[in-house]
């Protein structure tokens, strides 16, 4: 065991040394181009949630409170707080709607765990914008290789509370161009900061998750403070951490094999639908198959809706979510809005859809079972969905692989809609400003991050 402790601490310190002098020469066109996309569909999904009333009362607090003014919460507006205030205001707000990217070749969502912190250093620094791409694409990368590095001894922790502080601590650091000694000492840190993020909590849809990727960045921006005064983690705290107190199994080559060459930002995938990765295709296939079942009659015909799925999404299965997070998190409920009001839009999971007659009727004529061959990835999370009506005809389809990830890659328009919904009502100029970052046109990489802001928000 202790040669395994030993290759870990070895490959975490050529981890976080790759990182520290990887310069942005080094990073290929095509990720930064994918982490000027991931910025701004994660800004789309951050702002999109400002009318939430639980996110907007926290955003109300903290400006109220506000006697620093370094970075914006970014709701609409220009109020600016104290950076680490508005990088935990908008790390709430950035996964209330499920509409953040995510990481597909494990459980985690890198950038809603990178780039609060990082937004609010960036600005708080202005920092020049392709620096902050550097460190959206590095700090991506060694949060990502740390969650594939540890095979899970059970499915009982989401990810937000096992990753979302090493996500802030390293892009934080890395924008700072800290040596890295206190990289490492700041990653090794955040990694003792984890909490117990009970995967529990999704399904009843305690509102308590949502806040979890902001204590991270927290936790993440404070472990960066604390190892420039020399208070860091230990050379074996990845593995005391997911070996020893979380059970985990080490796969210590996977923190460094292809560093350079295979890039975690291309593995992403950019959603389509509020709720749950799991459930897309689930989603997926039922608008597909939603017009067959218009043609063939009302959805009240429904008798069964009986899903075949993967074992990420079979424990879903509340019946009767009372929030908006449990309706994202419900299979029968994912259904029946779908087959409802074909969408699997934020307006499908919100709160006026709990306790609307029809959807709750049909999510309780919802069963699932498993699906019967088990796929290699990308066709790892596959729905097969089978309606059956009233008058005894079956209708059914099936989707292998939810479009957004890297095998069925969406098109650019994508985030431009997501942009023009959820934020152009708040900041109007956003789509124009953002558009050059996103072409990697120079003048806009190279002006300083808070300049952009401005330039949106003023």
């Amino acid at each position: 065991m202790s040669g395994e402790r030993e290759a870990v601490a070895r490959a975490a310190r050529q981890l976080t040394d790759w990182a520290a002098c990887c310069k942005l020469a080094d990073i290929p066109a095509e990720v930064l181009a994918r982490a000027a996309t991931v910025l701004t569909d994660d800004l789309a999904a951050m702002i999109g949630a400002r009318d939430e009333p639980e996110v907007a009362r926290f955003h109300a607090q903290v400006i109220h409170r506000a006697r620093h003014h370094e970075a914006t919460v970014l709701r609409g507006g220009a109020a600016r707080v104290a950076k680490i205030d508005a990088a935990v205001a908008n790390a709430v707000a950035a996964n209330w709607l499920e509409l953040d990217e995510g990481y597909r070749r494990t459980p985690c969502h890198a950038g809603l765990y990178v780039l609060p912190a990082l937004l609010a250093t960036a600005e708080t620094d202005d920092a020049p914008t392709d620096a902050l791409l550097r460190a959206l694409v590095l700090a991506y990368e060694v949060v990502t290789r740390i969650a594939r590095g540890w095979k899970q001894r059970a499915l009982n922790m989401q990810s937000h509370g096992r990753y979302a502080a090493i996500g802030a601590a390293t892009a934080t650091a890395l924008l700072r161009r800290l040596d890295r000694e206190t990289l490492f000492a700041a990653m090794s840190a955040a990694a003792t900061l984890v909490n117990p993020s009970p995967r529990t909590h999704l399904v009843a849809g305690a509102l308590v998750r949502n806040v979890w990727p902001a204590q991270g960045a927290w936790s993440g921006m404070m472990a960066v403070e604390w190892a420039d005064l020399g208070i860091g983690g230990s050379t074996d705290a990845l593995y005391d951490v997911y070996s020893d107190v979380l059970g985990g199994t080490a796969q210590p080559e996977r923190l460094t094999e292809g560093l350079g060459q295979s890039w975690a930002l291309l593995d992403g995938y950019t959603k389509l639908y509020a709720c749950c990765q799991h459930l897309h295709a689930t989603v997926e296939a039922l608008l597909d198959l939603r017009p067959a079942l218009i043609a063939a009659g009302p959805v009240e015909a429904i008798d069964s809706v009986e899903v075949a799925t993967h074992a990420l999404a079979r424990p879903l299965m509340n019946v009767r979510p009372d929030t908006t997070l449990g309706a994202k998190f419900s299979l029968p409920h994912a259904v029946a809005a779908a087959l409802v009001l074909g969408s699997g839009g934020a307006e499908a999971f919100a709160f006026d859809t709990l306790a609307r007659p029809e959807i709750d009727a049909l999510r309780q004529r919802v069963t699932v079972r498993p699906y019967e061959t088990k796929l290699p990835p990308p066709n790892d999370r596959p729905a097969r969905a089978e309606i059956r009506l009233r008058d005894g005809r079956v209708l059914s389809a099936e989707c292998l692989s939810a479009r957004g990830g890297a095998d069925r890659p969406l098109p650019p328009s994508t985030v431009d809609d997501k942009l023009a919904q959820l934020a152009v009502p708040a900041y109007p100029a956003i789509a124009e400003v953002l558009a050059p970052i996103r072409a990697l046109e120079p003048t806009a990489l190279q002006r300083g991050w808070r300049q952009t802001v401005d330039a949106f928000a003023a």
